[in-house]
Formats: structure tokens, C-alpha cells, sequence
């Protein structure tokens, strides 16, 4: 269970916590954030999905909902995880004329829940709670008048537990922890005045686990 654990810890290193919609909106703006992801690695992949709102270009709120499948077996069948992650991010340093770089802050509750065969035909939960900080560095550069480029890296970490109970009440749980370093280079598109399409490319390394992913974000600013 433990490789379970870790894997899906490293998935997590490149989720909305490192990239929210305040990175791609000016200082004061508010403004909606949708997105939808992939990620893969040696033994996880799936899909992603979240909604975020931006409160003056600094401060983020959002939630996003992944579905994951796993190369490794649990009980001798197919695992699956349906996680739920509710997250929120600061800006602590803004990049201006003056200032070159942002900085920004970040953490994310996630709520997984795993499936598969044996684990409902015996009545067996099973579920994780974790928590995750991070810390990012980015940059934007003018590529056009209608595009930029913006390069980030960052760290999270992560700790929580993972469960196993019965329906009796007999339960096992183990705890993790994990520190992740990512990459990432997202691409804004100007697709109007007013709203931005962003393509992002990026991966994530912990203990000689790569996972790489790739997210679609739509902006919408609201003033």
C-alpha cells in the first residue's frame, strides 16, 4: 500500500495548488478560473478537472475533482481513486516593472477515495486524507502581442493518512509524508480583450519518480 500512497503524493505535486488563475491575471483583477488536466506516471494516471476564483489577482479559491487509475493491484484487482480537492493560494510577491519575478504560497486538503472489486463486494473503505503545502517562483515573458510564456518552478509538501476499515469497525491506516519539486511552462493565449487561454505543459520529481501532465485553463477576468 505504501507505493499506492507515494505515487499518488507525487501525482499531487503538479495539481491546481502550483498553477491557479491569479498567476495569469494582472494585480487588481478579479476573475474565473476552468481548467481540466492528464497526468501519468510509471504507475498512476488520470483525469482532472477544477473551478477557482481570483480575488484581486493575488488570492486564490478553487476546488478540483480527479479521477485516477493504477497500474499496481490492490487484493489482486484493478484500483481506482475518486479525489476531491478543495485549495487556496497567495501571491506574496507580484511581478511588476520593478519587481521580476512572483512569488506565491499555497495549500490544498485532499479527500481520496479508493475502489475497486474486493474492496465493495466486503464492505471494505478505504480513504486518504492528506494536506499539502508549496511554494512557487514564476515569470512572465512576452512572446507577441497576443501570447506569453511563463516559467515556473516550485516545492510542495505533503502528509496525511491513508485507511482501511471494515464494516465491522476493524481498521488499518499508515501515514505518509513527501516532498515534491516541479517544472512547469505554461502558454497564454489572448483569445479576446478580455479573456485567456492557457496550455501548460510540466512534471514533477520525488524520489526518482517522474510525473508529467498536461493542463487547459480558460481565464475569464471580471473587471
Amino acid at each position: 500500500m505504501k507505493k499506492i500512497i507515494l505515487t499518488f503524493l507525487i501525482l499531487g505535486c503538479i495539481t491546481s495548488l502550483t498553477f491557479a488563475q491569479s498567476s495569469y491575471l494582472e494585480k487588481g483583477q478579479n476573475g474565473f478560473g476552468i481548467d481540466g488536466g492528464f497526468s501519468t506516471n510509471d504507475d498512476v494516471s488520470g483525469f482532472s478537472g477544477g473551478f477557482g476564483y481570483s480575488f484581486s489577482g493575488v488570492f486564490d479559491l478553487g476546488i478540483s475533482l480527479s479521477r485516477l487509475g493504477f497500474d499496481q493491484q490492490l487484493l489482486g484487482e484493478d484500483l481506482n481513486a475518486t479525489v476531491i480537492s478543495p485549495y487556496a493560494s497567495y501571491i506574496v510577491i507580484k511581478q511588476d516593472q520593478s519587481i521580476p519575478v512572483s512569488f506565491s504560497l499555497g495549500g490544498s486538503y485532499q479527500r481520496q477515495m479508493y475502489s475497486n472489486d474486493v474492496l465493495s463486494n466486503n464492505d471494505i473503505d478505504m480513504t486518504g486524507n492528506y494536506f499539502t503545502i508549496g511554494a512557487s517562483l514564476f515569470t512572465d515573458v512576452e512572446a507577441s502581442d497576443a501570447m506569453k510564456i511563463q516559467p515556473r518552478i516550485g516545492v510542495n509538501y505533503s502528509t496525511g493518512e491513508t485507511k482501511i476499515e471494515d464494516s465491522s469497525g476493524n481498521s488499518e491506516s499508515e501515514d505518509d509524508n513527501t516532498t515534491g519539486f516541479n517544472l512547469g511552462l505554461s502558454l497564454i493565449f489572448e483569445t479576446s480583450p478580455n479573456n485567456s487561454f492557457v496550455v501548460t505543459p510540466a512534471f514533477g520529481i520525488q524520489d526518482e519518480v517522474t510525473t508529467f501532465g498536461l493542463s487547459l485553463s480558460f481565464i475569464i477576468p471580471q473587471n
